[in-house]
């Protein structure tokens, strides 16, 4: 069986656990630059490594997967000693979603709401609104087209493979100085066409320098340094596998033994897991879910304000008219009369009295039974 990476399934998640581990090799090369790891863990292994300026700052993370794609992934910063120039890997945007088969995915939270491969050019677009940056122009990803047919290779009778890249000039002030920044997103999907499943994730990464100096030279070394290590690929698929085949194990035995009530269980086991990876699972970065709790905040506040204006204005219209609310307490209905009067009766056929005084109830003299009706504000 051949696994790719960044695919698994979902039913082999990992332990959730956020480490930020990053280790510095000390020594420098000759060309001023120095090697740094990120490591998983739970496997306590090298994950990911790069090769860096021997001078710059640098803090990476190994993140496990989400409910709709749990192979895990690298989150890294990295910049000179000024702040000004420098990398970031943010984290994975997962989501899934599955045909119409009545099968549909239960996703966490931490997934995106998606149920469509979405093209990489409107997550980029997403992406600069999310960060608040000023949008300069598009530029062209490089090798898309050579990207989409490496995709395609994939594919085969069991599921297909997309892939769809998409880069942006952007810009934005560090104190008073100008920096540019290359925003670099790169979305992969696969359709499983036995069960109807669909799968995407996105991969978002910034580049910065001072506008004046920005050049892409600067980050091309980095870009090509990055290595994944192949003997933590390897336990990755390792275990991966092993969990697969003890489920299908499990299942078959479930079969054998108690038949269809078994398999039956077995799902319900199987939902219930799904359902306590969902709550456990989320893993966005802290600034994206902080600006979406500070925009839904605001949007409360908006609307909280919007309805107190509204209120305002259908008080003064009713003070301008002479009319007054009042509240039916047997059916709760509202209705509108004149403020002149104080008080309104309404009997059972809808026919309506209005007086100042207290004591005149007109229940008793022969015309149905009458409600003395509340007086809203």
């Amino acid at each position: 069986m051949k696994i790719i990476g960044p695919f698994f399934s979902g039913v082999a998640a990992l332990t959730l656990a956020i480490l930020a581990l990053h280790n510095v090799v000390p020594t420098a090369s000759a060309q001023g630059t120095c090697v740094v790891t990120m490591t998983d863990p739970i496997l306590n292994m090298q994950a990911y490594s790069l090769s860096i300026p021997a001078n710059w700052i640098f803090d990476g993370a190994v993140m496990p997967g989400t409910s709709c794609n749990d192979g895990p992934f690298p989150v890294f910063r990295m910049m000179s000693p000024d702040g000004l120039t420098g990398v970031k890997q943010l984290p994975r945007l997962d989501w899934t979603w599955a045909d119409n088969n009545g099968k549909p995915l239960k996703s966490g939270e931490e997934c995106l709401p998606y149920k469509r491969e979405v093209p990489a050019e409107e997550v980029l677009k997403y992406m600069v609104g999310v960060l608040e940056v000023e949008y300069v122009r598009e530029e062209p990803a490089a090798d898309l087209e050579q990207t989409r047919r490496n995709a395609a290779a994939q594919s085969s009778n069991m599921f297909a493979v997309s892939a769809d890249k998409a880069r942006a000039v952007v810009r934005y002030h560090i104190n008073k100085i100008v920096i540019e920044e290359k925003l670099n997103v790169f979305v992969s999907c696969r359709y499983f066409r036995n069960i109807g499943q669909h799968g995407c994730s996105a991969s978002v990464s910034r580049v910065w320098a001072p506008e004046k100096s920005f050049s892409d030279a600067t980050f091309q070394p980095i870009v090509k340094s990055f290595v994944v290590d192949k003997q933590w690929t390897d336990a990755r698929t390792k275990i991966y596998v092993q969990k697969i085949n003890d489920m299908s194990e499990a299942s078959m035995r479930a079969i054998k033994q108690m038949g269809d009530e078994a398999m039956r269980r077995s799902k319900a086991q199987f939902n219930a897991f799904n359902q306590a990876q969902e709550m456990r699972q989320r893993q966005h970065e802290q600034f994206l879910a902080s600006m979406q709790r500070g925009t839904d905040m605001s949007m409360a506040r908006a609307q909280e304000s919007a309805n107190a204006r509204h209120q305002a204005a259908d008080d003064w219209c009713d003070y301008s008219l002479d009319q007054q609310k009042r509240l039916d307490p047997r059916t709760g209905e509202i209705t509108k009369d004149s403020s002149a009067y104080s008080y309104t009766w309404v009997n059972d056929q809808g026919k309506r009295v209005q007086t100042n005084d207290v004591n005149a109830n007109p229940n008793g003299n022969g015309t149905g039974n009458w409600t003395l009706q509340e007086n809203v504000r």
